[in-house]
């Protein structure tokens, strides 16, 4: 039990409730929500990649709302987005496009990305809450000698008072097991792994000499996140030494070349790679990043340098989970931290014309785990820049993920000093239009 339960089953005894009360009270709550989705994968366009000339194009709107480039059919009907996807386009019947998503405001930009990958309206003022994989981490934990919580490169920072997820009211412990990239020069991004030599007796020994001194520590309360977190580290990579398993999924010579450039043979398609290799291991959540959609300028030549690399990268990813029976159990979303606006000709951003920042209106691509495959929800004006049917924020986009992944939004966590907040602030609705 933990040390707080009990003091608060202490406390409760001064007013009627013994011990037996309250445990059964404990024992009466509901259960969890039925879970369809086992693991998730979260692909993070940092930056804002521009919808319009991706998967919500407007082909009759000419420049500077409509996009430079064309459109293109898919193998489902009514389901068109940027030609430049070709290999998307002939498996769009394995994931959605969500395009009436948006935070409700242009003035959010850049530290929207933390109201994504919170699910809440994280900003100076607020709560410091946590991303969904910490959640994840917390409350459906992998099996022993399995990391819960995998992030490929940076971990999501937007560099304001407010912007940085490894600091969260859930504390060190819940932070990802973290692995870095290779230079982005190296076709393949090996990844920095554990020596495969290490003298696991000598490891173990200083795992327990260290779990026995830290138990002074854990009698002052301040010390607990802390020190629970080193454990939490710690811990995952005694199981990644461990598991011969875990230790061939990050392993760059384990990859194939084929697979490696089947993905993209570049450092984003690569990571995508190593996630689906982890998930083959049997971790939960996985988070990649892919930074450099901040299209201020050159949005037109960046969109055709980019996109082929995101038609590789995804359509390999998804063909390969549904080939190996893991895509019904496995979330892929695709999403970044705004949309963008029209094209400025004569912007105050250096470079050849672009589009700027817009928090209103943004696509979101989900697949697997119990959502709907093969369909378009939502719609936007025609200068894409006004959601005109089925608007959804991203408190709707938390409280759907968690629900598919069987965790109750409306669960109350405590943070590290013992204030109880719900998983999801806000009474959203789910994205029911969507899941399968």
């Amino acid at each position: 039990m933990h040390r707080r339960d009990f003091f608060r089953a202490g406390g409760a005894s001064l007013f009627g409730m013994s011990m037996a009360d309250f445990m059964r009270a404990r024992a009466a709550a509901p259960g969890k929500p039925a879970a369809k989705a086992k693991h998730m994968i979260l692909i993070w366009m940092a930056g804002g990649p521009p919808h319009q000339d991706m998967f919500d194009m407007k082909p009759d709107t000419p420049p500077p709302y409509g996009s430079e480039l064309r459109q293109g059919k898919s193998n489902v009907p009514g389901m068109e987005f940027c030609e430049l996807m070709p290999r998307l386009a002939r498996c769009a019947d394995k994931f959605s496009i969500l395009r009436s998503v948006g935070i409700g405001s242009e003035k959010w930009e850049h530290s929207g990305g933390l109201y994504w990958l919170c699910g809440n309206p994280r900003t100076k003022d607020t709560p410091k809450y946590p991303m969904f994989g910490s959640v994840v981490a917390h409350e459906r934990p992998a099996p022993a000698g399995t990391p819960t919580f995998v992030a490929f490169g940076h971990y999501y920072d937007t560099g304001d008072a407010a912007g940085d997820l490894r600091n969260n009211y859930l504390g060190p412990a819940y932070d990802p097991l973290t692995f870095k990239p290779g230079d982005a020069k190296n076709e393949v991004g090996a990844m920095l792994v554990p020596p495969a030599h290490l003298d696991l007796s000598a490891m173990e020994k200083r795992e327990k000499l260290l779990l026995s001194l830290d138990k002074q520590l854990r009698s002052l309360d301040a010390a607990d996140p802390i020190i629970a977190g080193l454990d939490k580290y710690q811990q995952g990579a005694f199981d990644l030494l461990r598991s011969p398993k875990l230790r061939d999924a990050v392993d760059p010579k384990k990859l194939v070349l084929k697979d490696v450039e089947r993905y993209g043979k570049n450092e984003y398609g690569t990571m995508a790679l190593y996630a689906r290799r982890m998930v083959e291991a049997g971790v939960p959540f996985v988070f990649v990043p892919w930074p450099g959609w901040d299209m201020h300028g050159n949005v037109t030549e960046g969109c055709k340098r980019v996109l082929p690399q995101v038609d590789a990268m995804l359509a390999s990813l998804l063909e390969d989970l549904d080939a190996r029976g893991l895509l019904d159990s496995t979330i892929v979303t695709v999403l970044g931290e705004m949309g963008r606006n029209k094209i400025f000709k004569d912007s105050a951003y250096s470079g050849p014309p672009g589009r700027d920042h817009w928090g209103t209106t943004q696509f979101v691509i989900v697949a697997g785990g119990g959502f709907k495959p093969g369909m378009v929800l939502g719609k936007t004006d025609k200068t894409s820049l006004r959601v005109t049917d089925n608007y959804y924020s991203p408190i709707s986009y938390g409280r759907t993920l968690y629900h598919l992944l069987g965790i109750d939004p409306d669960k109350e966590l405590f943070t590290t000093t013992g204030q109880p907040i719900k998983i999801s602030t806000d009474s959203a609705p789910l994205i029911k239009e969507i899941i399968a």
